[in-house]
């Protein structure tokens, strides 16, 4: 679409209707995403053993694990 065009087709619809649009947008790309990862065996067996380590308490603290690495000043 050409920029006259575009102008033509922003200007139809008002500030609310134009909010309207981008969120939907923005939806229908994060459901996308979530198929995408849903759809990916490695990537759902790599999350599904991550909750089981965190269930057996075999995760750390985020903040502890910067702190173990020296980095708390990286943050």
């Amino acid at each position: 679409m050409g920029d006259e065009k575009m102008s033509e087709a922003v200007s139809v619809f008002d500030k609310g209707a134009l909010e309207l649009l981008f969120q939907t947008r923005n939806l229908l790309e994060e459901v996308l995403e979530t198929m995408d990862i849903l759809a990916d065996e490695e990537l759902m067996k790599a999350i599904k053993e991550s909750e089981d380590e965190i269930e057996r308490g075999e995760a750390r603290d985020l903040k502890d694990f910067v702190k173990e690495l020296g980095l708390e000043d990286e943050l």
